[in-house]
């Protein structure tokens, strides 16, 4: 390893106490720590999880809980005294093993025995109760059951396997991907099937960054989500994918370090300053001080992303209440502690008196911080209005210039928190449609080469991936697939500080079921084994690259002729 590498090792390992005023970003956890030690002496894959691992515990615990039970029957009728302390004692032993020690569900750590009622429920009852009174698979919503199996068996590296034909009617877009994956049966020769995409290696002075993963993790804030959870989507996506780290920061996203893209919101948190605009308003600015040395501090942060939207609350700021506001995420973001943060509706230094201007000043932002940071610049949004993008891509085409990455967002809404009125009507469409726009009309003007798309709405399985791949996609991201990765049951929760398997909340009481190790390797299983699905997938439509797919290779379809706009005649 080179010197260089041996310094930003230690700086990794090290563990850093803060006291008072702005300390380092983040301080890792212990017990990331010990796992990222793991790491680096024994090699990733044998520092995972085992599906079958047990504590050692475990067992002698859970014999002794039933021995005592089997005891207390006999010894009800020669002393009840001693049956009742049999049948207490087990009773105790029960309680602290899953409070304590069993180590394969987050909820039975945060709520104990009564925790293990969800899994009898789950296991031995659900199925029949949803077959013959309530829902099947194919319901729920925003993400359906037989969609979430899968997700939840490549986190266990368990093989999604089903029998007796599928559930879904291949002919509701309400509950498929809108399309049907056409195979070939007399495919071409293919000498192999891989994936890998470089960003920003068209221009002067910066590093490009490739990408290894088809899928990667979209992002979530420090604060949105608590250390653990985002330890655990560190350790299992390094070596593996990259990570956004979302608009909160630098913080455990990139604490083993992993791939990461730095996102700067219009709150510039962690990379900003309070400031106060003309007309009186506050605001905060980027501190391009602060930000170049995050960048030199921190060498696996390969790409800038600027959030000018996204689909969740489009056209409005951030909201994170002053009780998730703890001292190690103010003092990550840079902000007072437990103080509400709300970030502005745009960024200050777009401020414009028209489209056409807003859209120059963007140009010369992301000139700016790629020139701070010699590093690509992307941009994150979710369309309203398509002209926004014919005044994007005219701009970029005029100058030379612009974003090397355009991430398109769904309006459909995601793991942000968001007012309902702006989860449920405000956006132009889904970020399939959007992305056939962009990537047309970059063509169009012959500048497609030069930037890199992703799609970040509603990707949940690699027959979702392939659409919009087939759509003009370089990659795809996944925020809510990456969250049920590592535990999430859809409560819907994430806003109330309240959620259920302890991944959206700072409570301490409910992060406790965030077992690092444990929810770490699932994300691990999770991405790799939707990359690896996803090859398989451009195989069997005899194309050696993601990338290669074509609308050709799907049959799409559309509701009353939504999408004709953007679909040729013969996929309409």
């Amino acid at each position: 390893m080179s010197a260089r590498g041996k310094v930003f090792l230690q700086n990794l390992l090290r563990v850093r106490r803060h006291s008072s005023g702005w300390g380092m970003p983040y301080t890792m956890s212990k017990i990331g720590t010990q796992l990222l030690r793991a790491y680096e002496a024994n090699g990733k894959d044998r520092s995972l999880t085992m599906p079958a691992f047990r504590p050692v515990l475990e067992r002698p615990v859970t014999i002794l809980s039933v021995l005592g039970l089997v005891l207390a029957v006999p010894l009800y009728w020669v002393a009840p005294w001693a049956s009742a302390t049999a049948a207490a004692l087990s009773v105790v032993l029960f309680g602290i093993r899953e409070v304590f020690i069993q180590d394969d569900h987050a909820i039975v750590r945060i709520y104990g025995p009564m925790g293990r009622f969800r899994y009898i429920f789950e296991n031995l009852i659900r199925d029949k109760y949803l077959q013959y009174f309530n829902e099947t698979n194919t319901d729920g919503r925003p993400i359906p059951r037989i969609v979430r199996d899968y997700i939840y068996q490549k986190a266990h590296h368990v093989k999604a396997l089903s029998s007796f034909g599928t559930e879904l009617d291949i002919f509701d877009t309400e509950l498929s991907t809108g399309c049907r994956i056409l195979h070939r049966n007399f495919p071409a020769h293919v000498d192999g099937v891989s994936y890998q995409m470089s960003i920003g290696d068209g221009r002067p002075g910066v590093r490009p960054f490739v990408v290894k993963n088809a899928i990667n993790i979209s992002a979530m804030s420090y604060g949105a989500i608590n250390n653990r959870a985002a330890e655990a989507l560190s350790l299992g996506a390094k070596d593996v994918a990259y990570v956004n780290t979302g608009e909160g920061g630098y913080g455990p996203h990139g604490a083993a370090g992993n791939d990461v893209v730095f996102q700067i919101g219009t709150g510039k948190f962690g990379v900003g300053e309070e400031a106060v605009l003309p007309d009186g308003t506050a605001t905060r600015k980027l501190n391009k001080g602060l930000l170049q040395e995050l960048v030199r501090n921190h060498p696996n942060i390969r790409m800038i992303q600027i959030k000018i939207s996204q689909g969740a609350k489009p056209g409005i700021g951030g909201h994170l209440p002053a009780d998730k506001v703890t001292p190690e995420i103010a003092d990550v973001r840079r902000v007072t502690p437990y103080k509400t943060v709300i970030s502005p509706p745009q960024h200050a230094e777009l401020r414009a008196s028209s489209p056409k201007e807003a859209v120059s000043k963007l140009i010369e932002f992301i000139e700016e911080i790629r020139k701070l940071t010699e590093l690509p610049v992307g941009i994150k949004l979710c369309v309203g209005r398509l002209d926004e993008l014919d005044l994007l891509v005219l701009a970029m085409k005029k100058t030379g210039k612009g974003p090397d990455a355009i991430q398109v967002d769904g309006a459909d809404g995601g793991t942000g928190a968001a007012p309902n009125l702006f989860v449920n009507y405000v956006g132009y469409g889904s970020s399939i449609e959007t992305l056939q726009y962009l990537d047309k009309l970059l063509k169009k003007h012959r500048i497609r080469d030069r930037v890199r798309l992703s799609s970040s709405g509603r990707i949940f399985t690699p027959a979702h991936a392939a659409y919009a791949f087939a759509s003009g996609a370089d990659t795809c991201e996944t925020a809510r697939a990456a969250m049920l990765s590592i535990g999430c049951i859809q409560a819907q929760q994430c806003h109330t500080n309240k959620c259920p398997t302890g991944i959206t909340t700072n409570s301490a009481w409910r992060m406790r079921g965030i077992h690092i190790p444990e929810k770490s390797t699932r994300v691990h299983h999770f991405l790799k084994g939707f990359h690896e699905d996803m090859l398989e997938l451009t195989r069997v439509m005899g194309h050696s690259d993601p990338r290669d797919i074509k609308l050709d290779d799907l049959r799409v379809m559309s509701r009353g002729g939504a999408f004709s706009a953007f679909f040729s005649d013969s996929h309409v």
